[in-house]
C-alpha cells in the first residue's frame, strides 16, 4: 500500500507537468496530424478500390496462420506461459503480460509487426518449459530421493506404527516436561517461557484484520477455492506414484524439446537458403549484343 501511495504522489505531478506542457506546445503546430499507417493502427483499414494499394502488406492484419508459422515451435507453449505468468502476479510477471498484450494488440493490426511478437512469446515459451522441467523433474526428484532416504532410515520388515501412534509419540515428551520440576535447571530450561498478554493480544488483532480482509475482499472466496485445489493436486502430484508418473512426463517433455529444436534448426536452414535465392529475376542485353540474366540478392 506504501509502495502505491508513493507512485501515485510521484505520478501525479508528472502527469500535470506533462498536460501543461502538451498544451503550451499544441498551438503551435509542433504536433502534425497523424500518418495513415499509425491511424491503421487503430482504425479499421477502409479499401480505396486500388488493387496495389489494398494489398500492401503492411495494411493486413495479422492472422493465426501467420502466428503459428513465424513462432513455430514456441507457439503453442505461449497459453501455457501466459496462464503460469497470470497465475503469479510478480512485478516481473505483470511486465511480462502488458508487453505480451501491447504487442498482440499491434501484431493483430498490421501483419508486419508480428515481430514485435518474438520476445514476449520467446519469454512465455522460456516460463512454461521452465515449469515442466522445474515440476515435473526437478522437483519429483526430490521428492523420489526424499521417499528413498525414508525407507533407508525404516528397519528392514518393521512397519510404521501409524499416524495415531506417532502423534502419542511426539506428545509423549510435552508430557514428560511437563511433569519436570519447575525449580533450578531441572526441567525450566527445556520448556518455552510462555507468550506475554502483548503477544496475545497481537496476535489476535492480526487475525480480526485478516478476517475483515478476506470479507471485504470479493475475490476471497475464489482465493480459497484456488487454493483448495491447488493443495489437492499437490498432495497427489507428491505421493510416490504421483511422483513416478511425473518423471515419466518429464522424461517425455525433455524427448519432444530435443525433437523440438531439431525441427526448428532445420527450418532456420531451409528458410536460410530460401532467403538466399533471387526473388526478382529479368533478362538484359549488353550493347554488344550479348545476353545477361540480372537478379537481386544473390
Amino acid at each position: 500500500a506504501q509502495v502505491w501511495k508513493r507512485r501515485v504522489q510521484l505520478a501525479m505531478p508528472a502527469a500535470a507537468l506533462l498536460v501543461v506542457a502538451t498544451a503550451a506546445i499544441l498551438p503551435t503546430g509542433y504536433f502534425g496530424p497523424l500518418s495513415s499507417r499509425v491511424r491503421g493502427l487503430f482504425l479499421k483499414h477502409t479499401r480505396t478500390g486500388n488493387p496495389l494499394v489494398d494489398s500492401v502488406a503492411e495494411h493486413q492484419p495479422g492472422s493465426t496462420m501467420m502466428y503459428r508459422q513465424y513462432l513455430q515451435n514456441v507457439y503453442p507453449l505461449v497459453p501455457c506461459g501466459f496462464a503460469l505468468s497470470l497465475l503469479r502476479l510478480t512485478d516481473a510477471n505483470t511486465f511480462l503480460l502488458l508487453y505480451g498484450a501491447i504487442a498482440y494488440f499491434f501484431a493483430s493490426k498490421m501483419a508486419r509487426l508480428v515481430i514485435l511478437l518474438g520476445p514476449p512469446a520467446s519469454a512465455f515459451g522460456g516460463v512454461a518449459l521452465g515449469f515442466g522441467f522445474d515440476f515435473l523433474i526437478v522437483d519429483a526428484l526430490l521428492r523420489l530421493l526424499g521417499y528413498a532416504a525414508e525407507e533407508e532410515e525404516e528397519p528392514v520388515g518393521k512397519k510404521s506404527p501409524g499416524p495415531a501412534l506417532d502423534v502419542a509419540a511426539r506428545e509423549e515428551p510435552k508430557e514428560a516436561l511437563k511433569d519436570a520440576p519447575q525449580g533450578g535447571n531441572g526441567g525450566a530450561g527445556l520448556l518455552k517461557s510462555k507468550p506475554k498478554p502483548s503477544q496475545l493480544a497481537a496476535a489476535a488483532k492480526a487475525r480480526r484484520a485478516e478476517s475483515r480482509r478476506a470479507e471485504t475482499n470479493p475475490f476471497g472466496g475464489v482465493a480459497a477455492a484456488r487454493e483448495e485445489a491447488a493443495a489437492a493436486v499437490m498432495a497427489v502430484a507428491d505421493s510416490p506414484g504421483g511422483v513416478k508418473t511425473r518423471l515419466c512426463m518429464g522424461l517425455a517433455l525433455a524427448l519432444a524439446t530435443i525433437y523440438a529444436y531439431y525441427d526448428f534448426h532445420a527450418y532456420c536452414h531451409r528458410m536460410a537458403e530460401g532467403s538466399s535465392r533471387p526473388q526478382i529475376m529479368f533478362k538484359a542485353t549488353y550493347s554488344n549484343g550479348q545476353t545477361v540474366m540480372v537478379d537481386d540478392y544473390r
